[in-house]
């Protein structure tokens, strides 16, 4: 989403104000992805940390890609899994689940954690887009956190309204 975007959604056609807008967006834009586990941008990348080499779920992303499974030995030099040794797989569209065979035994000696490095991240759709707008709007219009002489109306019921199918939700952990 560009300024612009924003500005036409806010009716706003003055610079005045463009730092404001560009931060309030910015903040929108983290405050969705939080809500959804997502990033809402390609290209970027993730370290998750796992106890062991036990099944686990990637419950952030979109993950659309291991990059490298690392662990430390039992001489503490850091080793790189081999990629025959692990598998993953997305199913409709819920968290990425990893699983691991053949591998060395760490619960005894490793006291850091297995990183999975990953490539995360999607472009937003019109949902997201909307529900940015949608808080961007609802920040700039009331900048103060109490507002009185008013009727309060619920902007973040519509906006986890709009977000809800982009949810990553782990529920088997």
């Amino acid at each position: 989403m560009t300024l612009a975007d924003v500005k036409l959604f806010l009716r706003v056609d003055h610079d005045d104000e463009d730092d404001v807008i560009e931060a309030l967006a910015n903040a929108a834009i983290a405050w969705c992805e939080d809500y959804c586990n997502r990033k809402f941008a390609t290209g970027l990348s993730a370290t998750f940390y796992l106890n062991s080499f036990r099944s686990a779920s990637l419950a952030y992303g979109p993950v659309t890609s291991i990059t490298s499974v690392v662990y430390d030995d039992t001489t503490g030099f850091e080793q790189t899994l081999d990629a025959s040794k692990y598998y993953y797989d997305r199913p409709n569209n819920n968290p990425v689940r990893i699983d691991f065979h053949d591998t060395p035994d760490l619960e005894d000696y490793n006291r850091l954690p297995v990183r999975v490095a990953a490539a995360v991240g999607a472009a937003p759709n019109d949902a997201v887009k909307h529900a940015v707008r949608l808080l961007t709007g609802h920040w700039y219009e009331n900048r103060r956190t109490v507002v009185t002489g008013t009727i309060a109306t619920s902007i973040p019921f519509a906006v986890e309204a709009l977000l809800s199918s982009q949810r990553i939700l782990d529920m088997r952990q």
